[in-house]
C-alpha cells in the first residue's frame, strides 16, 4: 500500500524516541480508518508504534491532547507508556481507572473492595454459614461425598487441601462470571443445562452472599466499577474523547469489551486497538481471545493491520516459535522477520541434578542480564534452596557466594518484557510443568468454551517465554519426563 504524502512530515518525522518506525508500522499510522485493529508480532516495536500514533495525531491531525485516551491493562505498562509518550494532558489510563473516572465525574461515593476480599468471603461462608443451614449443609455432604457428624469434624475438613482446592474454584468461576458482565438470569441457565450440581448451589450462595457484603460495606471490586461506568454510560453523555488507543487487546474480556463499546458510542471516538494473538495468556482470569480475533463482528468496517519485523528476537528464533505457536490453525497467520540472526539461539540443556544445570548454564552466558522463567512462583526452588535467595525488587534476587545478577520471574509475569539471556526451567511433563496437564473444571465451561486446539494457551505461554529474549533461550529439561513441547521443537533446532 502506498503511503499518502502530508506536508509537515520531514523524513525525520517518525523517528520515535531514536528509533525509526518501520513501512508497516506507519501504514497502520497513516491509513487507520474509524475502528484499526493493529496485529503485532512479538517485538515488532507495538509500544513504539502507539507512540508514533499520538506523534501522528497531535502533530499532523491536530488533535488536542485531551481528546486522546490511552488504555493499557497494568499501572507498570500505563506508568511505562506515560514516560514515552511525555505529555500529562493526554489521559492513559488502566480501564479500572478509566471507570473510576468516569464515576468521579458523577460524585458517587464508593470504597475499593482488597484483592483478598472475594476469597475472605468464601471462608466466611464456609466457616460461619454452612453448617448452621440444613440445605446447604446437605449439599456440601453430596459435593464432598461424606457425612459430617460433629461440627468440629466439619470445620477440620474446611481446612483440608480438598475443600480449601473448592473454594480457589469457586472463587475462579464467580470472576469469569463477572468479567463476562453476565447477570443472575443465567444462572437459570446453568442450572437447567446442568444435572443437579451441588457445586452450583454453591456457587449461587455464595454469589449472593458476596454481593450483600459489599452493599453493605459500600464496596465495589473492580468488575463493578466497570459494570458501574458502563451504567452511566449509557445513561449520559460523559465521556468527550476523539480518539481512543489500546495496548494488549488480545487480553479484553467481555466486560471490558462493553466498556470500550459504550465509550466509544458515548463520544464517537475513532478506536485503535494494539496486541498479538499469539500472547494471549490470561484465560483464567476472563480474557476472550475471540473478541480480539472477531474484532470486526464488534466495531463493523474495521480495517486491520500487521506489524510483523521483530527487533528484539533472531530470524532463527523467531522462524521456529513462530511455526510452534501458528500449528494452532485459529491463529492469524503472520510473517514474522527479522533483521538479526544468531546461530543455534535455542539451547536444550538436559539434566539429572537440577541445581548444577541452573549453574553450569548461567556460567556459560558470558554477557547481560539472565532472566530465568518459571511456570509457577515456586519453581525456582526446585533449582536453587530457600535459603540462598535473598530476594530484591521485580524479581531479581542475589545468591550467597555467587556474584551474578539474576531475575526470576513466571512467564506470565514476564509478558512485555525482554532481556539479554534467558533460562526456561520447570520444563516437565507433569501437570504443573509447560503445558500444565491439569484440565480446568467442568463446570468453568458453563461460560467459557473449551479450547479447539490441545493445550492452546499453554502453546501461547511458551511461544511468550521464548520470545523474551535479545540473544539466545536455554531450556532446562530433565532426562525424565521432558515437556511434550521441548520433544515438538527439538526437530526444528
Amino acid at each position: 500500500m502506498t503511503l499518502p504524502i502530508i506536508k509537515n512530515m520531514n523524513k525525520d518525522f517518525f523517528i520515535i524516541n531514536g528509533y525509526p518506525l518501520d513501512k508497516q508500522q506507519k501504514n497502520a499510522i497513516i491509513n487507520a480508518s474509524k475502528y484499526s485493529l493493529i496485529v503485532a508480532g512479538a517485538g515488532s516495536g507495538k509500544t513504539l508504534t502507539m507512540v508514533g500514533k499520538i506523534k501522528y495525531l497531535l502533530e499532523i491531525k491536530h488533535v488536542n491532547p485531551e481528546d486522546i485516551l490511552c488504555i493499557s491493562f497494568t499501572n507498570e505498562s500505563v506508568k511505562s507508556l506515560k514516560e514515552k509518550i511525555n505529555n500529562d494532558k493526554i489521559h492513559i489510563f488502566t480501564f479500572h481507572k478509566l471507570a473510576i473516572d468516569i464515576l468521579k465525574k458523577e460524585n458517587l461515593f464508593f470504597e475499593i473492595a482488597p484483592d483478598t476480599y472475594l476469597q475472605k468471603i468464601i471462608t466466611t461462608f464456609f466457616e460461619q454459614y454452612v453448617w448452621n443451614h440444613s440445605f446447604l449443609k446437605k449439599q456440601f455432604f453430596k459435593l464432598n461425598k461424606k457425612l459430617f457428624f460433629t461440627e468440629k469434624q466439619y470445620q477440620n475438613f474446611i481446612k483440608t487441601k480438598p475443600h480449601l482446592t473448592n473454594q480457589k474454584l469457586m472463587a475462579t468461576f464467580i470472576t469469569l462470571f463477572s468479567t463476562n458482565n453476565l447477570k443472575y438470569e443465567d444462572f437459570k441457565n446453568f442450572f437447567k443445562n446442568t444435572k443437579e450440581n451441588p457445586l452450583l448451589f454453591f456457587l449461587f450462595a455464595i454469589l449472593n452472599f458476596y454481593e450483600k457484603e459489599k452493599y453493605q460495606n459500600h464496596y465495589y471490586d473492580f468488575d463493578d466499577l466497570i459494570k458501574k461506568a458502563i451504567k452511566h454510560c449509557k445513561e449520559k453523555q460523559i465521556c468527550k474523547y476523539k480518539e481512543i488507543i489500546i495496548d494488549e487487546f488480545q487480553d479484553t474480556s467481555k466486560l471490558r469489551l462493553d466498556l470500550i463499546r459504550e465509550v466509544v458510542k458515548n463520544s464517537n471516538a475513532n478506536l485503535t486497538v494494539v496486541g498479538d494473538d499469539f500472547q494471549s495468556i490470561y484465560k483464567f482470569s476472563g480474557c476472550d481471545l475471540n473478541i480480539f480475533l472477531n474484532f470486526q463482528k464488534y466495531f463493523k468496517g474495521a480495517k486491520t493491520f500487521k506489524i510483523e519485523n521483530t527487533y528484539r528476537n533472531s530470524q532463527e528464533l523467531i522462524q521456529i516459535a513462530g511455526d510452534f505457536v501458528m500449528k494452532n490453525p485459529n491463529q492469524i497467520k503472520k510473517n514474522l522477520k527479522s533483521p538479526k540472526h544468531l546461530e543455534n539461539p535455542i539451547k536444550i540443556v538436559h539434566y539429572l541434578n537440577p541445581y548444577k544445570a541452573l549453574f553450569k548454564t548461567i556460567k556459560q552466558i558470558k554477557n547481560g542480564e539472565i532472566l530465568i522463567l518459571g511456570r509457577n512462583n515456586f519453581d525456582i526452588f526446585n533449582f536453587i534452596s530457600k535459603e540462598k535467595i535473598t530476594w530484591l525488587e521485580n524479581g531479581y534476587f542475589k545468591l550467597e557466594n555467587h556474584p551474578y545478577n539474576l531475575r526470576y520471574l513466571t512467564i506470565h509475569k514476564s509478558k512485555g518484557l525482554e532481556s539479554d539471556n534467558v533460562i526456561m526451567i520447570n520444563l516437565t511433563d507433569s501437570e504443573i510443568g509447560l503445558p500444565a496437564k491439569k484440565e480446568a473444571s467442568a463446570i468453568t465451561y458453563l461460560i467459557q468454551e473449551k479450547e479447539n486446539f490441545l493445550y492452546e494457551e499453554e502453546r501461547r505461554l511458551f511461544y511468550v517465554a521464548l520470545t523474551r529474549t535479545k540473544n539466545k533461550c536455554y531450556l532446562l529439561v530433565p532426562y525424565s519426563h521432558p515437556s511434550i513441547f521441548v520433544q515438538e521443537i527439538k526437530k526444528k533446532i
